[in-house]
């Protein structure tokens, strides 16, 4: 990790991704450093359009979808933060892999809360419970719409990493 590594946010389209990518544009901003959005799947999203086949997603509307996904949340960063740099990229593999991996380069992770997964009543999403045990650099978990103004909480365990 450098001084000027990126803060990077996973987006999926959700609700909460996009709160996420709000609050990363205003991480991004604070610390002076780029934002990178990132899209990872390994497998077709549960949320195609009825009637969509999954074994030929290109045809019917994968690729819109997901740009789309994309061209909302740098919408919603440059409203946030308008001079910050923006950077996307769509990569194919395990959203959990693929955010661990973008974390190594990273100033700061931001995820959402929960994501459009199957497990969508969980109160913390699988991506952030992995990133929070395997990500190297520190994580932000979005959940609602955070106040910038307000209280934040942080946990230490008494471990030097911790301390830091």
């Amino acid at each position: 990790m450098s001084d000027r590594d990126p803060v990077i946010v996973g987006v999926d389209g959700s609700h909460s991704s996009i709160g996420a990518v709000e609050a990363a544009a205003r991480e991004a901003h604070l610390r002076g450093v780029g934002l990178r959005i990132v899209h990872a799947f390994g497998q077709v999203p549960g949320h195609l359009p009825a009637g969509t086949p999954p074994w030929n997603p290109a045809d019917h509307g994968l690729e819109p979808m997901v740009r789309g996904a994309l061209a909302r949340a740098e919408e919603r960063a440059h409203a946030i933060a308008p001079d910050i740099e923006i950077t996307r990229s769509v990569v194919a593999g395990d959203a959990l892999e693929v955010l661990e991996i973008e974390s190594r380069s990273a100033a700061l992770a931001v995820v959402g809360s929960r994501g459009l997964g199957s497990f969508s009543g969980l109160l913390l999403g699988s991506t952030a419970v992995h990133l929070a045990a395997h990500g190297r650099c520190p994580l932000m978990v979005v959940r609602g719409r955070p106040d910038p103004a307000g209280p934040v909480v942080l946990a230490v365990d008494g471990s030097d990493a911790g301390e830091a």
